[in-house]
């Protein structure tokens, strides 16, 4: 049986790894509401503009391979919303899987290979959908620059748009974001993903830090006679 899968079978149905299942959280942002909107530009975390985070990760696997529910540790490594280098492992430290994005280019290693897909496809199998470099920026911590329109919603709330991706803002947080059909709500300290009505992932984060400067070569896929330079780090 192919090693990988074992790994994932262990990890999928450790009770180390057992998290319950909370109820789904609703969304906050109507789309079909007539809001006012009004052009705003603005910026979050902007010390985080190169960054990396770490955290506990909750994915609804939806790969033809690997169906299931895993959860473990990320450890994520980013110098722009289109450039992340995202680990995860599970107990013990071991090393599930490795994402290395750069813009619409992505790889993931796993099973000891590395495999390169667009990131929309990858992130689908993953995340059970596609999720975006502002996304991950606004989830993990990173820099967020805002560009678009933004409306009163009421009770200190506004709702803001930009490149039909929803954003709701309460009292200067982002709360919600929403893509399409994948929405991601904020709560009790945890961003949960959700797809038609299902969890598709939940990341909760334990610290973020700022750095100067991380190599252009970690966002790169490594050739297979060059050690990959992350493992220097």
């Amino acid at each position: 049986m192919n090693s990988f899968f074992m790994k994932f079978l262990f990890l999928s149905f450790s009770l180390f790894l057992f998290v319950s299942c909370a109820s789904v959280p609703v969304s906050g942002i109507m789309e079909d509401d007539e809001y006012e909107w009004e052009t705003k530009r603005f910026s979050m975390n902007e010390n985080h503009e190169v960054f990396t985070a770490t955290g506990e990760v909750t994915m609804w696997v939806d790969d033809v391979r690997y169906k299931g529910r895993f959860s473990g540790d990320y450890q994520a490594f980013s110098s722009s919303p289109y450039k992340w280098r995202i680990v995860i492992t599970g107990p013990f430290n071991m090393s599930v899987a490795t994402v290395i994005i750069n813009g619409t280019d992505a790889h993931i290693f796993h099973d000891g290979m590395w495999e390169s897909k667009p990131w929309h496809v990858i992130s689908s199998g993953l995340f059970n959908s596609y999720v975006d470099g502002n996304l991950f920026s606004v989830m993990l911590g990173g820099r967020f620059n805002f560009n678009g329109k933004c409306a009163d919603a009421g009770r200190d709330r506004k709702v803001c748009k930009m490149s039909d991706i929803y954003y709701l803002i309460d009292k200067d947080k982002i709360v919600e974001i929403k893509s399409g059909d994948l929405y991601a709500v904020y709560e009790d300290g945890r961003w949960t993903g959700v797809k038609e009505e299902k969890h598709a992932f939940i990341f909760r984060n334990k610290k973020v830090e700022k750095v100067d400067e991380l190599p252009e070569s970690i966002f790169q896929l490594p050739s297979d006679d060059e050690e990959d330079e992350f493992d220097a780090l």
